[in-house]
């Protein structure tokens, strides 16, 4: 339980504390205008100066770093695990906790003396796991324990259900002590206030982290961090097949490939031998060409018979002398003559032209089978440098062919991962059923406060806290009837937090207090926050415990609070206001 919190700051407003129900207001000085406001008085300020004293972090910009508070100290008293202490901190060395009293005969608190001050201080990181050792039964040394990895319960984030901050967003979600707390987070911290088994949620984060890690893989992939697509393991078993088999046939013809010298010098022969050939084979055939020209001319090269020429002439009526026939037989004779010559040419140009036939034949032959020993010489055999790139060649091969086999097992390790994760998945459930019912008692209580609560705000509604095991985990659910106004979510908040304090008071001993931030009843109707208030006080004061409220006076007067309530015992004494002086510190600082 707090006892008190002062400070070094001579104006700050000392706020001291007593069992059971402890109402610290805000008041509207009558002077105040419209346009000032009581969100400055301190309220929010106190909760984070017992976060400050109970082991918070103090950030650069923290509010006790600030240029008008870093000089300054704050004193808490607190009773912690039965005995009392009072510890001093300041923002100018926010890493020591001093002991002002308490703590000195006990060996689980490791302290050291302050060469500047003389006194006894503890590290904060040693003062939080005193704090969580004495409040929640952890561990006073974490080595070697379930608790030493990230993501388990820490003292920080169980205290924080005790003594929620506004400016972290704690009055939205009755799960979560923060806006931006992440499921795993809560999850496992409330399971172990609640007393189930913390370590299956905690599982169930390593899932979550699992698939996170599997999700970026196969957006990486999408986007080329492993150079392509990685694709399914169907999509890649016949391209790696293929691939294997294309490498394969290059490395035996690689195996039986034999590089020759003189490979230029064939493949220049073999080369000239195909245009020589090309160019007989032309010219062979304009030779056959003109052998037919030539045998047809010395067919129709026949002289004219005499009989006939004589004929012509009787049958135009001219007789021939003597004289002229002597003549025409010489005549016929020269031609016949010339005729004959002209066939002896004919057949001796024939007679060249097949000549020349035979020839090309001959050579065509020739260049045809020197062709076809220089192509058999060079069947699997090559010059040094197709040898090479060759061998380049089934290096890409390959290359590609392990690229894919690559790929092929990352699909497989993520196919497999994904199949394992779902499994897992549906592993942690029925462990957390079991679990469950395991622990049906300590369920059971935080059911039945829960209900009893809801039944004692409301006349009308009824209400149930349902913790379900599902495939994402533990849920946690406060459920009120009817509609989501009325600040029926905050209600359900305070019934979680008070029945929190009960039960962890009991199996732990808790802090023995509980604190509520005036803007967690906003909007709820004023008959609701007097009956929480009835019972922050029932379920605090015959067992030593507090419960903490911030109010503005004028709601607080509004309250039809039941007698058993007495509005000046219950209402501390230091009173805030609206004033420059009145807030907790005593001045306004930005």
């Amino acid at each position: 339980m707090i006892i008190s919190i002062e400070s070094s700051l001579s104006t700050f407003k000392t706020v001291r504390f007593q069992v059971g129900l402890n109402v610290l207001l805000a008041d509207t000085h009558p002077g105040s205008t419209e346009k000032q406001t009581r969100n400055s008085a301190g309220k929010t300020s106190l909760v984070e100066i017992i976060h400050f004293l109970l082991g918070s972090n103090c950030e650069k910009d923290s509010l006790f770093r600030t240029k008008a508070l870093i000089d300054q100290t704050f004193t808490g008293t607190f009773v912690i695990a039965g005995e009392p202490f009072t510890v001093l901190r300041g923002g100018a060395d926010p890493s020591k906790i001093f002991l002002l009293a308490g703590g000195e005969t006990r060996d689980d608190l490791p302290k050291k003396t302050d060469r500047t001050s003389g006194r006894l201080f503890v590290r904060n990181t040693n003062w939080r796991v005193f704090l969580g050792q004495c409040m929640f039964g952890m561990p006073a040394d974490i080595d070697g324990t379930a608790f030493e990895d990230p993501g388990t319960p820490s003292f920080r984030a169980l205290f924080s259900y005790f003594a929620r901050r506004r400016n972290s967003g704690a009055f939205l979600y009755p799960e979560r002590q923060a806006e931006q707390q992440q499921r795993g987070d809560w999850q496992v911290n409330l399971s172990y206030l609640l007393g189930l088994d913390w370590q299956i949620p905690f599982e169930f984060q390593r899932v979550r982290g699992r698939e996170r890690t599997l999700e970026e893989l196969k957006k990486a992939a999408k986007v080329g961090g492993f150079g392509e697509v990685i694709g399914t393991v169907a999509e890649l078993r016949p391209q790696v097949t293929i691939a294997e088999t294309k490498a394969e046939k290059l490395r035996t013809e690689l195996a039986n490939f034999e590089v020759l010298d003189s490979y230029r010098d064939l493949s220049r022969r073999a080369a000239k031998a195909k245009t020589d050939m090309q160019a007989l084979g032309r010219e062979s055939v304009g030779l056959h060409e003109t052998l037919d020209h030539l045998e047809r001319a010395l067919v129709v090269e026949t002289p004219p018979a005499q009989a006939d020429l004589q004929k012509l002439y009787a049958a135009s009526g001219i007789e021939l002398p003597g004289v002229a026939l002597r003549r025409f037989n010489e005549v016929s004779q020269f031609y016949e003559s010339v005729i004959q010559n002209r066939r002896a040419h004919l057949r001796h140009e024939i007679l060249e032209i097949e000549r020349q036939i035979a020839g090309n034949e001959s050579r065509l032959a020739s260049l045809d089978r020197e062709r076809h020993e220089i192509l058999m010489a060079l069947q699997g055999r090559g010059a040094l440098e197709d040898f090479v790139t060759l061998q380049r060649e089934l290096a890409n091969l390959e290359a590609s062919a392990a690229a894919l086999r690559e790929r092929y097992k990352t699909a497989e390790i993520l196919e497999g991962e994904s199949t394992q994760l779902n499994l897992d998945r549906v592993n942690l459930k029925r462990r957390l059923q079991a679990d469950h019912q395991q622990r049906k008692a300590m369920l059971d209580k935080a059911i039945l406060l829960i209900a009893d609560a809801i039944s004692e705000l409301y006349d009308d509604r009824t209400g149930r806290f349902v913790v379900e095991a599902t495939e994402n985990g533990p849920e946690f659910r406060i459920s009120i009837e009817g509609d989501r106004g009325s600040g029926i979510s905050s209600i359900e908040i305070f019934c979680l937090d008070l029945a929190l304090l009960q039960l962890v008071h009991e199996r732990f001993g808790g802090p023995g207090f509980l604190i509520h931030d005036s803007h967690l009843f906003d909007g709820v109707d004023a008959r609701q926050i007097a009956r929480a208030l009835l019972l922050g006080f029932q379920a605090t004061a015959p067992k030593g415990l507090q419960y903490i409220v911030t109010m503005n006076s004028d709601i607080f007067d509004s309250l039809p609070l039941p007698d058993v309530l007495d509005r000046e015992k219950i209402v501390l004494s230091t009173r805030l206001s609206d004033e420059e002086t009145g807030g907790l510190f005593g001045f306004r600082f930005d």
